[in-house]
């Protein structure tokens, strides 16, 4: 392309452009609905499957994730410095533009930035997430806790050669998350947050 720091200039805004697309907000305006009124009022996946029903939420799961996915794969191949670019599509989707920048809380985009970026850490982070979600029934602790052992399981994955600036993104993702879930753990400590469904189905019989 250009140069190495042109190229990650350039690559970082258009992640944060794909990041900023509000899919799980076009959605429901599509079927003429203000997923932002309904729910949570969240933009992302666990509000757009108690709004839409399963199959629109798992649509938006997955444009959310294509979002933050393309971007990293261009930056590996372009960018010397493919964390940033993958961050900044965090950043864009918990901070849209086009929704006054508000925005989802990043978890679905941040594990795909990560499972293009480094693959076995983000697998394992999300089988930490999977394993909280059954045993707590809290998607906010899975969400939180899952993304905050990233920069730590990049590390150990890497310990001979870690790629810094993929851990200080991973690390700069864990804030975006937990800021986007600063009401979920406010709710945690004063024991207001409710469990998911598939928690009182599978340990409520």
């Amino acid at each position: 392309m250009i140069s190495p720091l042109w190229d990650t200039v350039i690559l970082a805004v258009f992640g944060f452009l794909s990041g900023s697309i509000p899919f799980g907000y076009l959605i429901a305006s599509a079927k003429g609905m203000d997923i932002r009124k309904m729910g949570s009022g969240n933009i992302g996946t666990t509000n757009a499957i108690r709004v839409l029903g399963m199959s629109w939420g798992i649509v938006v799961g997955l444009l959310d994730a294509i979002k933050g996915a393309v971007p990293a794969y261009l930056a590996l191949q372009f960018s010397p410095l493919p964390g940033i670019v993958g961050a900044a599509a965090v950043l864009g989707h918990v901070f849209s533009p086009w929704l006054r920048f508000n925005g989802g809380k990043g978890v679905a985009t941040t594990f795909a930035v990560f499972l293009v970026l480094t693959p076995f850490p983000a697998l394992t982070a999300l089988g930490i997430g999977i394993l909280l979600l059954l045993t707590t029934g809290y998607v906010s602790i899975a969400s939180i806790f899952s993304i905050a052992a990233l920069p730590a399981l990049i590390f150990l994955w890497g310990r001979f050669n870690p790629e810094i600036s993929v851990i200080a993104a991973a690390a700069g993702c864990t804030l975006l998350v937990a800021w986007a879930h600063r009401g979920n753990m406010m709710r945690l400590a004063a024991g207001k947050e409710p469990r998911t469904e598939l928690w009182k189905k599978l340990w409520k019989r």
